[in-house]
């Protein structure tokens, strides 16, 4: 199990959503995935409507040392290496990087 996620949080551009889902989910997990360290990703949208500040969530799972791929998808974000749609909204993108404080527990 990954000891770190990045949750990554945004939206469509009005209008749009079908565009932005499809690249998002056929390019963009993809491209993040091909980076050193990123070993998992699932999308995730509302179970209820309501005031949320963005639509989708990301998560994606980290192995191994986070600041390294931290650091490619820095690096990869600044050096244009992503496929980037203009059906996202850049004014609702955010992102944290958890650690896990406690080892996973099960029922």
């Amino acid at each position: 199990m990954s000891d770190h996620l990045l949750v990554a949080i945004s939206s469509a551009q009005p209008g749009r959503e079908d565009e932005f889902n499809a690249w998002y989910e056929t390019v963009h997990m993809g491209e993040v995935l091909n980076l050193p360290g990123f070993v998992g990703a699932r999308r995730y949208e509302p179970a209820q409507e309501g005031d949320e500040p963005a639509r989708y969530m990301a998560v994606y799972e980290i192995e191994g040392d986070a600041d390294v791929a931290m650091g490619a998808l820095m690096d990869t974000v600044k050096g244009g290496g992503f496929t980037m749609s203009d059906s996202i909204d850049s004014s609702t993108v955010s992102m944290v990087l958890y650690r896990a404080r406690t080892p996973r527990m099960m029922r």
